[in-house]
């Protein structure tokens, strides 16, 4: 039950074998559409204005309840706008995961616009059995109409918890005006980044399922038998097998539109009958 009246929150839970929106209590400038998929439920987020005017502030809580199996995605890209009085757009998000359930996070790129202030803090715990697949998406503003690491500042904060333990915290800052963001040691000529996040443990039969796919991926986009000089290649990327709880890929691209590819791809794994069901990103990407 949704009981912080002062935070937007969603509860999902499984009815009949089926995972259905069974809470939700949304304020402004959040929306939300849901949609049933077969077993799965799906909610796509949007924003009031087509996304975070200077000043917005998002507070949601999710609790996915055990047994359950959602995808939680955007309807386009969440664009950062510009801040006209240094006022800083917020969002966060806490999310509970409960016992045997999937949960895929696969939100389209958060676009930063020229002077835009931006900072999420997003938080997730996991039970026992259960599993997350987190993607974090990212393009340097409009890069389309020349417009490149022109925004103020861009943080985001990510935890996750299986069973309390901490088992990913990534943090991550950009201050264009202070750093140089085309040093070899930042973005270089790349522009856009994509990390993505498994949590769950190795021997359960869906994290198997998915990491062996995210083996195929970056082996079919990050290695190069040409050896191509760093500063030439469309992608550059890594994949890790941290512990048996986490695996992750991260990599950079040129533009957002090289990326397209591999998150393609990884949603077609998803609609497998034994995960989600249906691509989250079919007709988007």
């Amino acid at each position: 039950m949704i009981k912080d009246m002062t935070r937007s929150g969603i509860e999902i839970s499984n009815i009949d074998n089926k995972s259905i929106l069974t809470g939700s209590k949304i304020f402004r400038p959040l929306k939300i559409f849901s949609l049933q998929k077969g077993k799965s439920c799906q909610i796509i987020f949007s924003n009031y204005g087509g996304g975070f005017v200077e000043g917005d502030q998002i507070y949601l809580d999710i609790h996915c309840k055990a047994g359950t199996t959602s995808a939680f995605s955007t309807q386009a890209n969440t664009r950062i706008y510009r801040s006209e009085h240094n006022k800083s757009s917020l969002q966060e998000i806490s999310g509970k995961i409960g016992k045997d359930s999937l949960a895929v996070f696969f939100g389209d790129p958060i676009v930063p616009h020229q002077n835009s202030i931006f900072e999420q803090k997003i938080r997730w715990e996991l039970e026992e059995g259960s599993i997350l697949l987190f993607l974090d998406w990212f393009e340097g503003g409009r890069i389309l109409n020349g417009e490149r690491f022109a925004f103020k500042s861009f943080f985001t904060d990510l935890k996750i918890n299986i069973s309390h333990n901490p088992v990913i915290w990534d943090r991550f800052k950009m201050d264009p005006e202070q750093n140089n963001m085309n040093s070899p040691g930042a973005f270089l000529n790349h522009s856009s980044y994509l990390n993505i996040f498994l949590a769950g443990n190795e021997n359960l039969e869906k994290v198997k399922l998915i990491e062996n796919h995210l083996h195929f991926i970056s082996r079919k986009y990050f290695f190069d038998e040409r050896g191509q000089e760093v500063s030439k290649c469309e992608i550059i990327g890594t994949a890790c097998k941290v512990n048996e709880n986490v695996f992750m890929i991260r990599c950079s691209a040129k533009n957002n539109h090289a990326l397209q590819p591999l998150v393609k791809e990884l949603g077609l794994l998803l609609s497998d009958k034994d995960l989600l069901g249906f691509n989250p990103m079919e007709g988007r990407v």
